[in-house]
């Protein structure tokens, strides 16, 4: 087990800022395992020190995709000092500055400081030191021939059941004879995968691009005073008392290797003509603007009480930060572990062990129960620049669901199905690879075959985004049209029943009721979703299906159960195959119930029915904090801030629970349980502290709907500060009387 000392102990007794959470230790790391992550949204460097001194760093994207569409690290780099500046140096101390997006190791000596630029595809690594040293840079290739997989190592794709052809991986390559700078690249050139699984798919000759073929993915690593040693280190002329070290970064598709090198070696010309204290003031200043856009501090008089306070405070503040260091990236951040995945060499993660950085659970499909979760704090907080990404992944998926609603059921609309490539085809082991005598376009996997709620529950998303933002134009011209292609879909696919109304099978309710007719969360979607796009529009076309449909939605199920009606999860089913709550989707993420809303005693029953799991992807806390009920979400955020793994030196690193560590679902939903404690928006209506315990004091900044922002302070029992901007907004704020006292 790894034993770090940290400063954060004792926490904060009140935080006030961001940097009240930055993490100092005063020893080195020992392996990956210590490092401390940073990013710039789309590339992360995981920086340690280890117990000779070197500084190592582990370099990850979240488009850093090989032949097989798993998230290869891009690489592995080694910096060591001769003499040997901070091995055993007096007054050690290495610390990551959250508010700056740096991490910093100083001696008495020396110093160090190490970031991924928040505004270039570059990583800089600068140093000082009062005795001249000479700087040694290696780049660590371990894919160095292109080879098979065994069984065992592509666990990754959940096995690949009846893949019809060999897994693979291809090795990286090195350019030669370089005199003053090393590169290294990943480039794909094996299509088998591609083709086998769009033809599982029935979509190979669609006209769908193939997003693999010839990716290409490296770092060019130059310095002042840096000579190339040999193709895969670099080493300094001479002696010098500073020094910068340079890591350029390029994900491309080119027709060529040379293409590529071209575009990266002219990409690193660029970059290092820049002058390095103006990027790195215009770093700083891109942090602190992130920092300013929204905050959550919390704390109690009780010293034992504020401790765990300042644990689960420290969580939320971490975990802002990890969304940053890939939320702007290429594709949405990855559920099952981003782009911050260590390797396993001394200890096991879940079911993997002694395999490189390079294996995670589950590959690199996007599942849209998993995917979603890590966007729904990113409103609140403001981040809708992080939110692009996932908006543009599936407004472009959109053709393909078309594609799949046409080619395979003949219909007009939008199929949205729940595991997807990047590129819009479902996973191999969930169509089936082998579909001899199968009907085309249709699953093999019962978990997910007839799950069809990312179109709704997307659509559902992007009304919320419009409506924090204000931006009409998307309304108009993505989101609804959006929308209207997912309700064609419902309209034309399902029957109507002997009253007209849809009969929502063959069906499934999430992955756990299967062989089902008409389950809650399509019909609380429709029932949540149709309403506010008449709000909306003014197509007449688009008005006469949403009144057509609205029309045609049954009832939610419900049934009685000791004189109290209660929500139930389907109406009807054969199985029961996984652990989801679908019950709960009119309160989340289908908002129908909630506090200030009709009938909110049905949910809270519904909800204290039975014993609720919460960790991992399960959205318990959020559902009894949009329920009002503090009790339930302090249980389950204590549980889930207070989970994370003590083995890694950052303290931010949850899972595996169902997937892989760092699980982004638990620990999304731990942040997004927290804001909704604080403050619920649902049209013009503002609640404060609606879950929040009144012996717990808050300070907040959040965003809500209508381009607004809300700050406000709790204390000592009552409200010291509320303050709305635009100012106008104030009159909608309802401040909950709270009168529970949390333990």
């Amino acid at each position: 087990m790894l034993i770090a000392i940290c400063c954060m102990a004792p926490l904060v007794t009140a935080a006030q800022q961001v940097s009240d959470f930055n993490l100092k230790f005063f020893e080195p790391g020992k392996n990956s395992w210590s490092s401390m992550p940073l990013g710039n949204g789309e590339i992360s460097c995981q920086a340690w020190t280890d117990a000779e001194g070197k500084l190592q760093c582990y370099i990850g994207s979240n488009g850093s995709r090989d032949a097989m569409d798993d998230i290869l690290k891009i690489g592995k780099l080694t910096i060591e000092f001769e003499p040997n500046i901070f091995s055993n140096a007096a007054g050690y101390t290495e610390e990551l500055l959250l508010n700056e997006g740096l991490f910093r190791i100083k001696s008495n000596t020396a110093e160090l400081q190490v970031r991924v630029d928040a505004n270039h595809p570059q990583i800089v690594v600068w140093g000082t030191s009062r005795t001249p040293v000479k700087v040694k840079v290696t780049t660590n290739i371990w894919r160095r021939e292109s080879r098979n997989l065994e069984k065992e190592e592509y666990i990754n794709e959940y096995g690949n059941k009846g893949i019809p052809f060999v897994p693979y991986v291809e090795a990286d390559e090195t350019v030669k004879g370089l005199s003053d700078a090393m590169i290294w690249y990943h480039r794909n050139k094996n299509e088998l995968f591609w083709n086998e699984m769009m033809k599982a798919n029935g979509l190979l000759g669609e006209g769908i691009a193939n997003s693999l073929k010839n990716r290409t993915f490296g770092a060019l690593v130059k310095g002042p005073g840096l000579a190339a040693l040999n193709d895969t280190t670099l080493l300094s002329a001479a002696p010098a008392k500073n020094f910068t070290i340079n890591t350029t970064l390029l994900t491309r598709q080119t027709e060529t290797a040379e293409q590529y090198v071209s575009s990266l070696r002219q990409l690193a010309e660029e970059l290092n003509g820049l002058k390095h204290k103006a990027m790195l003031a215009a770093h700083k200043k891109w942090w602190r603007g992130y920092w300013g856009r929204s905050y959550v501090y919390f704390s109690a008089a009780d010293p034992a009480l504020n401790d765990t306070l300042a644990l689960l405070n420290r969580g939320y503040v971490l975990q802002r930060y990890v969304n940053a260091l890939a939320g702007r990236g290429e594709l949405p951040i990855k559920f099952n572990g981003s782009t911050l995945v260590l390797d396993t060499y001394h200890d096991k993660i879940g079911r993997i062990s002694g395999r490189s950085a390079d294996a995670r659970l589950w590959g690199g499909a996007f599942w849209w129960q998993n995917t979603r979760l890590m966007y729904y704090p990113m409103l609140a907080s403001g981040d809708f620049d992080l939110i692009q990404p996932f908006i543009d992944f599936y407004l472009k998926d959109l053709e393909v669901a078309k594609k799949r609603a046409r080619k395979f059921y003949g219909l007009d609309g939008a199929r949205f199905v729940e595991t997807i490539h990047f590129w819009g085809a479902w996973r191999g082991n969930d169509i089936g690879w082998n579909r001899a005598g199968l009907q085309p376009g249709i699953s093999t996997n019962p978990y997910i075959k007839d799950l069809i709620i990312a179109g709704l529950e997307m659509g559902n998303y992007l009304l919320d985004y419009c409506s924090y933002t204000g931006n009409r134009q998307m309304l108009e011209e993505k989101t609804l049209p959006f929308i209207r292609e997912v309700l064609i879909y419902y309209d034309q696919h399902y029957p109507r029943d002997a009253n007209g109304k849809l009969h929502i099978a063959p069906a499934q309710s999430l992955e756990t009721y299967i062989e089902a007719e008409n389950p809650t969360p399509d019909i609380a979607g429709l029932r949540f979703v149709i309403p506010r796009v008449m709000q909306l529009t003014t197509d007449t076309a688009l008005l006469a299906l949403c009144k057509r449909l609205e029309a045609a939605t049954p009832a939610l199920p419900m049934a009685e159960k000791n004189g109290r009606q209660l929500i139930l999860p389907v109406a009807a089913y054969k199985n029961i195959i996984n652990v989801e709550y679908p019950e709960m989707y009119p309160v989340f993420p289908f908002r129908i119930y909630g506090v200030g809303k009709e009938d909110l005693s049905t949910a809270v029953h519904t909800f204290n029915d039975k014993h609720r799991t919460y960790q991992g992807w399960h959205q318990t806390g959020i559902q009894a904090a949009l329920l009002g009920l503090t009790d339930s979400a302090v249980k389950v955020i204590k549980h889930n801030g207070l989970a994370f793994d003590k083995r890694f030196r950052f303290p931010a690193f949850w899972g595996p629970n169902y997937d892989y560590t760092p699980d982004q679902d638990h620990a999304s939903n731990f942040i997004n349980a927290i804001q909704t404690m604080l403050m619920q928006a649902e049209g013009n209506d503002i609640y404060l502290l609606p879950a929040w315990p009144a012996n717990w004091n808050a300070s907040f900044r959040l965003h809500a709907p209508g381009h607004t922002q809300v700050e406000a302070v709790w204390k000592n029992g009552r409200y010291a500060r509320i303050k709305t901007w635009p100012a106008a907004r104030k009159k909608d704020v309802i401040t909950v009387n709270i009168n529970n006292t949390a333990p």
